[in-house]
């Protein structure tokens, strides 16, 4: 297995629902990545490079875009179900009773408590809405 391909294997890990490329010709080599876009923003995003370390900066900050859509579309369905969120561009802090606050990140994909627990993917909003709901109203 050539370099290329081991460095194509590894992104593909890294940055798991992706589709990536890479392709050889007589003048160099095209980086390619594709996927679709999270759930509920439509359509499909296409990346390309012609080098394995521009593609991966460009999805970096790919998912960087899907997480902030995905926060705001969780801090939506938590205030639908009564839960008070306070919603920043990396994460959200929801509040539960007795002043009690939890932090939400998102990452690879995923919504993650700030200790690291994963609540759920980012695909299934409202499943993580209600799992934080419910933490929210039994407590720790």
């Amino acid at each position: 297995m050539s370099g290329d391909d081991e460095t194509r294997r590894a992104l593909a890990e890294e940055f798991p629902g992706w589709h990536i490329e890479v392709k050889r010709d007589e003048i160099g080599v095209d980086w390619d990545a594709g996927r679709e876009l999270v759930p509920a923003h439509g359509g499909v995003i296409g990346l390309h490079s012609d080098n394995a370390a521009l593609l991966r900066e460009l999805l970096e900050e790919a998912e960087s875009c899907d997480h902030r859509l995905a926060l705001r579309g969780l801090a939506a369905r938590l205030s639908e179900r009564g839960v008070r969120v306070h919603t920043f561009a990396t994460n959200l802090v929801v509040e539960g009773e007795g002043e009690r606050e939890l932090l939400v990140n998102c990452e690879r994909g995923t919504f993650r408590w700030a200790m690291g627990d994963d609540i759920g993917p980012i695909a299934d909003v409202n499943r993580a809405a209600e799992h934080i709901a419910e933490v929210m109203r039994v407590g720790p």
